[in-house]
């Protein structure tokens, strides 16, 4: 059949010229006419249009698709047929396939992993909701103008189990990157595209694929049969690690494959053991793990990065002011330097077991880690960390003796006047690595002349596993859970977490920290549903009845009932077990602190941020909350003076520089200091892709289009296009708006569905039908949001669904409602000021109105 002309109309699209053909038919630019936007359009080809399950089925998974909501994954608007071909309609993405990039001699390996870290970004997401790709392929991944990766053709993908839409051996191309299940009419799943993603890398890195022939039979035989050419022998410069990753996707046998696309992502990203030594768990339930081979990798745990300390940031009075305050600098390794992890790890461990003392504060490990190879007196440390105490010491790993000795020299420091309290010399055996840091917290609490109860001195004696291994991926777990709140490190997290309790079943706070990692993903909304619910409460409640009363289980509990359900109560009833037990723990203090500020309590909240912080006063992350607690309460100068913290300690960080711009705009309106702190953050600091940062480019911005080409898509893509159909709003272009706005309707429309009661996709689908102009549904969406999600129930997020249903409002000139909501919001904590509402042009049609200039004359 002839491909479609210029001018050929699609219903409402316009046929603009052809992008591309292949086996399923053919690819189009075409104009949306009815919402003035450039789109894609895959028109099928006439064998499938002629088969009428086919044609059902297609639109059935194409509309299921349409859900798929991930920056590196192309948005499907809507499908559709024409003379009886069905069509898919795509955002139209301008830049040029994987293929058209790769050179004959292959791709540069950091582009490589780059292009390969962001196609398993996509994959991943995918495979959470049940997609299976089946044909990626390099044809099929695109790189936008700005480098980002953007995989297609998720309309013809299929949901779990299914039989083939495409028989194998269409085209030469497409064989090329199946994999054996495939081609041998087997189950296809998750790995299916993690072989072709093998496929892929391969073809970057050597510039062809690993399978080839000269007829389909042949290249078919080459993928169930043969083993490629190894990759060593085709680019000296590519490392044995990434030859590896690419060797374990490349492998026949699904069971010896990646499971998942976040293993391939961990492993790409942050390799931290050999590839050889990461075996897939099939194997691993079936070979018993040497024991001298695990024991090492103790030293896993977060280091943050050192920077430059202010003496201003020491803290004011401590919460602990009656307690003695220990800090426990990393144990200097005076080994080889490949044993200076086991050093580290023992260091963490001691840390842990002492923070068990009631009678005493402990600094956070991640705080007092930053020391580790510091040139500073033990003086200087401990008056920066507000130390009273120093533990300080030496380690050597003897791997030439039978036993494997360990040998530690330990010493107690008192700051005030650097005196040595105590000192001692430690020699074991290998085996008794947990007994040996038992031995250690126990002698220090007995030189600083503490009463040590029965219940502290079980706490300092317990083994937390006897598996090695699973201790390793536990420590390796909570160096990516204490991170950062993105979703790549939280699901990192819960992968290691998960090898952690393969190995060892017994280990309770594995599986308190598993539940700290589902309930993190449903928070964050990378993933609201109650199968994710359930598991982080069946997880935490594992932890509790293999060892009732663990710290770690109670917190994980209190989690659970706190960001699952909003249940305040239960999940403060929780913590404060915890906390009994061990009072030094700063994410207890910052765990309480986070319910307060959710109920309101600002007060209380900012007091028990501060003391999780004084317990860990190198915190990026809880400076960060401190400031933001006292920006909520309007405390705007001290607020700036922790967020300054924050900066020092995190630069590359993002959201302290843009919550520090909105400062001076929350204070005074003052524009030129918001300019001036954002020109201040280094370029690696991506604000550009945050949310929290396009709000505020349209107030120090009057160049609407400059904002425009200076935002990019972030995580929160349906966020993204709100914003743009904003920007076009206060450009008064309405057909540029409805564009948007509707492409957010689509994805919003398909997860309304299955969260039918979340506040935050009503409030989103309100605006969305705000830019489309549908007053009646949008005013509706925009209420059920604020009644599902009231500001007397929630204070910290409700008030986000408030100010766009006022935004809604002035839309559609309600401008009485939107000024009770204004004023609403000005009667609460949180991020409304009187000079913000004079500044923001959202609020523009709001002036010359009484009730609204009263407002604005009102001094709260």
């Amino acid at each position: 059949m002839a491909p479609l002309q210029s001018g050929t109309c699609l219903s409402h699209y316009r046929i603009i010229r052809q992008l591309g053909a292949g086996g399923m038919g053919e690819v189009y630019l075409a104009d949306d006419t009815s919402l003035n936007r450039q789109v894609a359009i895959k028109l099928l080809s006439a064998t499938h249009a002629s088969d009428y399950e086919f044609r059902k089925r297609f639109s059935r998974e194409a509309q299921a698709a349409a859900a798929l909501n991930h920056p590196n994954i192309v948005t499907i608007h809507g499908v559709g047929e024409q003379d009886g071909r069905p069509y898919i309609v795509m955002e139209f993405v301008e830049g040029a396939t994987l293929r058209e990039c790769i050179p004959p001699e292959g791709l540069p390996s950091d582009q490589v992993v780059d292009i390969a870290a962001q196609i398993c970004e996509g994959l991943a997401e995918a495979h959470r909701v049940g997609f299976v790709h089946r044909d990626v392929k390099p044809a099929n991944i695109k790189l936008d103008t700005g480098g980002r990766v953007r995989i297609l053709d998720f309309g013809l993908a299929r949901r779990g189990q299914w039989d083939q839409l495409t028989r194998p051996g269409t085209t030469v191309g497409t064989v090329s990157y199946m994999s054996p299940e495939q081609i041998l009419g087997k189950e296809v799943g998750p790995a299916s595209d993690l072989f072709s993603l093998g496929v892929v890398l391969y073809q970057m890195i050597t510039g062809r694929p690993p399978f080839s022939g000269e007829y389909e039979a042949s290249i078919l035989y080459a993928i169930v049969n043969d083993q490629p050419r190894p990759l060593a022998e085709l680019r000296a410069d590519i490392s044995p690690r990434i030859a590896g990753i690419v060797a374990r996707l490349l492998q026949k046998d699904v069971e010896q494959r990646y499971q998942s696309a976040g293993d391939v992502l961990h492993d790409l990203r942050e390799p931290t053991l050999p590839i050889s030594e990461r075996l897939p768990v099939a194997e691993k339930s079936r070979r018993k793990i040497p024991y001298r081979r695990y024991v090492v990798p103790f030293a896993l745990s977060a280091i943050l990065l050192i920077v430059t300390w202010l003496t201003v940031f020491r803290g004011g009075d401590r919460t602990s002011a009656e307690k003695s305050v220990l800090a426990v600098l990393p144990f200097e390794n005076i080994g080889p330097p490949e044993d200076a992890y086991f050093a580290d790890g023992m260091t963490d461990a001691v840390t842990m077991r002492l923070a068990k003392v009631g009678d005493l504060a402990v600094i956070s490990r991640a705080s007092s880690g930053q020391y580790k190879g510091s040139q500073k007196s033990l003086r200087d440390i401990g008056a920066e960390l507000g130390a009273t105490y120093m533990l300080a010491g030496t380690i050597r790993w003897d791997k030439t003796t039978r036993d494997n000795k360990i040998m530690i020299s330990a010493s107690l420091v008192r700051v005030e006047d650097d005196t040595y309290l105590w000192a001692e010399t430690y020699d074991r055996v290998l085996v008794r690595v947990f007994d040996l840091q038992s031995d250690i917290a126990r002698d220090v609490t007995r030189a600083m002349k503490l009463a040590i109860g029965k219940a502290e001195m079980r706490a300092l004696q317990m083994e937390p596993t006897q598996n090695l291994a699973a201790y390793d991926f536990y420590l390796r777990g909570n160096e990516y859970f204490n991170r950062s709140w993105e979703r790549r490190d939280i699901e990192s997290a819960m992968q290691l977490y998960e090898r952690a309790v393969e190995l060892d079943s017994q280990f309770a706070a594995a599986y308190a920290m598993l539940s700290r990692g589902h309930s993190s993903m449903y928070w964050e909304y990378f993933d609201r549903s109650e199968q994710r619910r359930e598991a982080a409460r069946e997880a935490a409640e594992i932890a509790l009845q293999l060892q009732p009363g663990l710290v770690e289980g109670h917190m994980a509990l209190g989690y659970y009932y706190y960001h699952c359900h909003l249940d305040y109560v239960k999940a403060l009833a929780e913590f404060d077990l915890a906390l009994q037990d061990e009072s030094s723990n700063s994410d207890l203090y910052n765990a309480i602190a986070a319910v307060k500020r959710r109920q309101g309590d600002l007060t209380g909240a900012a007091e028990f941020f501060t003391r999780a912080l004084e317990l860990d006063p190198r915190s990026h992350l809880k400076a960060f909350d401190v400031g933001l607690t006292l920006g909520l309460t309007r405390q705007y100068a001290e607020a700036d003076q922790y967020l300054d913290r924050a900066i020092l300690l995190a630069p590359d960080w993002p959201l302290p520089h843009i919550y520090k711009a909105w400062l001076p705009i929350f204070r005074s309106g003052d524009t030129t200091t918001a300019r001036q702190v954002l020109a201040a953050a280094p370029d690696r600091a991506d604000l550009v892709s945050s949310k929290y940062y396009w709000w505020l480019a349209r107030l120090i911005e009057t160049d609407y289009k400059k904002v425009m080409t200076q935002t990019t898509p972030g995580t929160d893509t349906v966020a993204f296009y709100l914003h743009k159909a904003q920007l076009h709003r206060l450009m008064n272009n309405h057909r540029r708006e409805a564009a948007y706005a509707d492409s957010a309707r689509v994805i919003i429309e398909v997860l309304i569905q299955q969260r039918p009661d979340d506040a935050r996709l009503h409030s989103y689908l309100g605006l969305a039908y705000a830019g489309l102009r549908q007053k009646e549904n949008a005013i509706a969406h925009g209420m059920q949001a604020v009644q599902l999600l009231p500001t007397t129930r929630e204070a910290f997020d409700a008030p986000f669904w408030v100010i766009n249903l006022a935004e809604t409002l002035v839309i559609f000139d309600e401008y009485d409602a939107a000024i009770d909501q204004l004023r609403l919001l000005l009667s609460i904590p949180g991020f409304v000021s009187v000079p913000y509402l004079k500044l923001d042009p959202l609020w523009a049609p709001l002036h010359g109105q009484p009730a609204f200039e009263a407002l604005l004359q009102s001094v709260i």
